[in-house]
Order: C-alpha cells, then structure tokens, then sequence
C-alpha cells in the first residue's frame, strides 16, 4: 500500500468567501455613489470658485483699466497743452516776446509737475535757440538720441502721441535733489518742418512706473496672481511682482497675448485676462489653476471629512447585513466541504431548522433539506462507485498486463526456434527450462503489484534466457539500497527495458553489451536506473521515442512494450510513475523510472493507495 504524498494547501483567496464578497458588493454600491456625488460636487464647486475668482479678478481689471486709462489720458491732455504753448513758441520772433513765452511755458511745467505727479518733462529745441542749452526742460533736439524713443516715432512725426519705456531715466539736480534714476512711462510728441527731416520741436511727459506697480500691488496682493503692463515689444513695465520689472516675454507668449481675440485665455494651467490700454499696451492678470485650486481645498477637506466619518459607518452596517445574510450559507458551505461517506460528521441540524414548520422554510432552508437528501444519496452509492472505478482501473491494467506478456513469450519462443535450427539444443533446452522457471514465478505472483525482490528475480531468470542466446555476449550487475527492494512495483516493469537494450544494444560496432540495473531512493519514491552501452539511438528515433513517453501513447507497431509499461506505472493507482530516456548514438542508452513508495500492509489488499 503506497503512502499517499499531500501538497500543502495554499491560502485562500480573500475573495473565495461569499461574505467578502457580498460585503464588497455592498460596499461598491455604497462607497461608489459617495465617490460619484462627491467628485461631481467638488467639479462644480471648482466651477464655481473658478468663475467667482475668474469674476472678480476681470471686476478688479476693468476697474484698474479705468484708472489706467484716466491717467494716460491725464497725460495726453497735458501734451495737448504744452502742443499749444510750443506752438506759440515757434510763432514769436522778438526776444522779449520769446523770453515771455519760455517763462510761461516753464511755469505751466513746473505746475504740470506738482499737480498731475509727473516726473519729468523734457522739451527739444533746435540747437541755434536761445533756449535749447538750459538743460532744465529745455534741451537741444540734438540730444534726443539719449532717451530711448521708438524709431517710428522719428521717422513718422506728428501730433499723435507716442509712448513708450524709458530705462533709469536721469533728471537734472535742480528738479530731483536725490539723484534718484527711475524708470519711466514716457508719452512723447515730435514736430518736423514741412517737407524735410528736420525736427522742429519735441517734447516728453515722463511717469514714474512705480506708480502703476504700487497701484497693482494694492489691487493683487496675493502674490500667486500676477498682473502687468505689457508694452507691445513684450516688455514688463509694472507689476504687482517686483521681480518682473523690465523684463520680456518670449516671441510665442507674446504672440498669444496680444493676438488671442478673447480678452480671457487659457495656456498651461494658466488663465490670462487681458485688456488694451489707450496707448497700446496690454494690462495682463495671470491666474494659475493652483490658486483657483487653494480656493476649493475646505471643499476637498469637507468632502473627505464626510467620507471619512460615513465609511466606518456604512462598512459597520454592510458587515452586519452580510452576516446576517450569509450566516446559513457559510454552514451549508461548511457542511457541503466537509462531505464524507459518513453522514455523522456533518451537523444536519445547522442546515434544517428544527423549530420551524417545512411550509415556513426559505430558498436556504430547502436548499439544506436537499442537501440532506443527497448526502443520504451519496453515503449509498458513493462507495459502490469507488469500487467500480477500482476494478475499472484494475481491468485497464490487467488488459495492458495481457498484451505485453504474448509479445516477449513471443520474442523468446523465437529465440528457441533460431537455437533449434541451428542445432544448438541444449542451450534451446536451457532456454525452455528457464521460460518455465519464469513463468511460474511471474504467474505464482498473481497479483497486480509485486515486490521490488520478485520483479528483480523474474528480470534476472528473463537476462540468463537472453545470455544463452548470445554467446555470453551480455553481462549485468544490479546495485540497490538496503530496503528498497521491499517495495511494491507493477508486475512487468523491468523486462521490456531489458529487452530493448539486448535487441538494440547490440550491433557490429557494440559486440557486447553490459547493463546496470540501480535502485535508490528519491523524495517519497523509487528510482530505478538502467543503464547499458549499446549502440544507443540518433536523436530522432529519441524524441520519437520521448513523444511517446509524454503522451502515454501504446502504439502496437513501435515501442509497445515501453509504451505500456510507462501506461501502466503513470497510473495513480500503481505508482504515479514516470519513465525519461536519454540516449547517445555510439554511446549507450539511460532509463529512469520513478515511482511512488508502495509497500502492502494488507495481503487480501490487490491494489496501492
């Protein structure tokens, strides 16, 4: 009797049980809706909140539009009156009338400068005026070149203002006792003479550009929205963020801000509003999507706080109902895992109530009452069942028994025929009494299995009879472990290998033939090892050879003998065996066979379990 080798068992999948995954179920169904309605809230909060910051970010730009624009205006109405006064300036010929004209002119600058917060006006004579070397507000046009007018200004003269960024504008000591350098926002008009290129007059009305940044930096002082004025070369004349002062935008960023028809934009998580002040430049406010995020974050917090609080809840109240609900399913799982030939070991009152009235049972409770019914079934027929399949699988392997003991009788009473004509009578006579010996041991040994000791003795009595045959052209040695031979192996396990190794072994260039028969023990098996040093096989007839082996075939034309054997041992019944080949031509033949450790304890036992 064979001593059956147990795998141990895996654990079991958390999903295997029908509570987990009705508590999943109910909590799919809970947890997916909250999930649903809260990420639908949080997109529209979001919606919300970017509108409102969106809103009030274009309420605060058109207010500050307003004052922007009211300012420049302020400007251009002053360089309106001094077009005037220039232009009355040019008119007078007499010095005096010239002199009375200059101190006007200088007394309307110097009010233009008090009043309107202006912090410098530069006026341009021609060189030969009596004016032009004050170097207070007047200069000669000649020094024009050091303030940094556009080209097209000069080169397309006239009465429209001009505007433009002036960089660490310097004003005369007399009219700034601080020596201060400021960069400017600078509004300049240029007169020439009719028909020539000379400049007639030309004039600059400077504002300090701190002015319109501290303006932005009361309006944003949230330092992650950014807003600016943008002249139309790209650079950053104010801002609510020092650290943009005068500095420019690359050619693309640029193109999108002023080109962009929509005074509100989007581009890299970023949303731009934009406006057209009155001299060209654009007011730009930049709001990226993480402040707008930072706005929805009590949002977010709220949101997870209320998860947080409902989950333990709704998971404590899925767990009771899927209990509840799986409380009798987990018995009559229990119970049906737990089936045995004996209906004792099952508790059948878990499965039928026994306090309540048959008419008043539910779809659990008939399905335990049916159970119980086919427990009592199966506790009658189950065993007659494992019976049939025993002597089913006992007739296969008498059958497979059968075949292979006509083809070696065969082999052999052929072998005595060849020694008969050629009158070798004695050795055909010796022949005849050890195939007498050999059947009556293997024929004695009615039995399915049999010991390892009996299958070596009849493997034995098989080798003399084929040594007669071949003029002692043959040899063996058997080595085995202490014990193993009393083992049980299949009955006819050894004699096909020997005969493949005898018939196929020997050839012209492997005149004899020397087989080693090796036993020892593996892992819970027998291996048994056959080895000789025949002409051995090409590869291709080996991995004929090997299909055969792999797919248990019993092909009556090629290798039936190996192939019922190896039939026979795979089953699980006598052995579970395998049987490998590995052969090299010229070099000799390997056989393993391993199979499981069988020994009888009972005698009236015919089969291994």
């Amino acid at each position: 009797m064979k001593h059956s080798k147990k795998g141990s068992r895996g654990p079991r999948l958390y999903f295997s049980h029908f509570q987990n995954r009705l508590l999943c179920a109910f909590l799919l169904c809970t947890l997916i809706p909250i999930f649903i309605i809260g990420g639908i809230s949080y997109a529209v909060s979001y919606n919300i909140a970017e509108d409102k910051i969106l809103n009030a970010s274009i309420s605060a730009d058109a207010q500050l539009h307003t004052q922007f624009d009211n300012r420049l205006q302020q400007v251009e109405n002053i360089a309106d009156t001094l077009q005037y006064n220039m232009y009355n300036l040019m008119q007078t010929d007499a010095p005096m009338d010239t002199l009375a004209t200059l101190s006007e002119i200088r007394s309307n600058l110097s009010m233009f400068k008090t009043s309107f917060d202006l912090s410098y006006i530069n006026i341009f004579l021609p060189d030969e005026h009596m004016a032009s070397s004050e170097n207070l507000y007047f200069f000669p046009v000649s020094k024009l070149s050091d303030f940094q007018i556009p080209k097209e200004a000069l080169e397309n003269p006239g009465t429209s203002s001009v505007w433009f960024y002036q960089d660490l504008l310097s004003v005369p000591f007399l009219m700034n006792n601080s020596y201060r350098m400021t960069n400017s926002v600078s509004c300049c008009r240029v007169l020439k003479h009719p028909g020539t290129d000379s400049i007639k007059y030309a004039y600059i009305i400077h504002l300090d550009a701190s002015e319109f940044s501290s303006i932005l930096q009361e309006s944003f002082q949230n330092n992650q929205i950014t807003s600016y004025i943008l002249t139309d070369n790209g650079k950053i004349v104010a801002s609510n963020n020092p650290s943009l002062l005068s500095a420019s935008l690359d050619e693309e960023k640029l193109d999108f801000l002023y080109h962009k028809e929509d005074s509100l934009k989007k581009r890299s998580h970023t949303n731009y509003h934009t406006t057209t002040l009155r001299n060209g430049w654009l007011q730009v406010t930049e709001i990226p999507d993480s402040y707008i995020m930072q706005n929805t974050h009590i949002l977010i917090k709220s949101i997870l706080l209320t998860i947080l609080i409902s989950l333990p809840l709704t998971i404590l109240v899925v767990v009771l109902i899927s209990k509840n609900l799986t409380r009798r399913i987990e018995t009559l799982s229990r119970a049906m895992e737990t089936l045995q030939l004996d209906a004792s070991d099952t508790n059948m009152k878990a499965l039928v109530p026994q306090d309540r009235a048959p008419e008043t049972f539910d779809e659990i409770d008939k399905l335990g009452v049916t159970f119980e019914k086919m427990q009592h079934s199966l506790n009658d027929n189950l065993q007659s069942i494992l019976e049939l399949s025993l002597a089913e699988e006992r007739l296969k392997y008498q059958l497979l028994q059968s075949q292979i003991n006509p083809h070696f009788l065969y082999n052999i009473l052929g072998s005595i025929q060849t020694c008969q004509s050629l009158g070798k009578l004695d050795i055909a006579n010796q022949m005849l009494t050890n195939l007498t010996r050999f059947y009556r041991m293997t024929l004695r040994k009615s039995k399915d299995l049999i010991s390892i000791r009996d299958e070596l003795t009849i493997a034995q009595l098989y080798l003399e009879m084929e040594k007669l045959c071949h003029n002692d052209n043959l040899t063996w040695e058997i080595n085995m472990k202490d014990g193993i031979d009393n083992f049980l192996i299949c009955k006819f396990t050894l004699q096909p290998f020997l005969e493949n190794s005898i018939l196929h072994g020997l050839s012209q260039k492997t005149p004899e033939v020397h087989i080693s028969i090796d036993l020892s023990y593996g892992d819970d098996t027998v291996i048994i090892v056959i080895t000789d040093n025949g002409i051995g096989m090409a590869k291709e007839q080996l991995l004929e050879l090997q299909k055969t082996l792999d797919e248990k075939i019993v092909n009556y034309e090629k290798h039936f003998g190996i192939g019922n054997v190896n039939k026979r041992i795979s089953n699980p019944y006598f052995g579970n065996g395998r049987i490998s080949v590995e052969s090299y031509l010229y070099e000799g033949t390997s056989i393993t066979i391993e199979f499981d450790q069988m020994e009888e304890y009972d005698e009236e036992c015919n089969d291994c379990r």
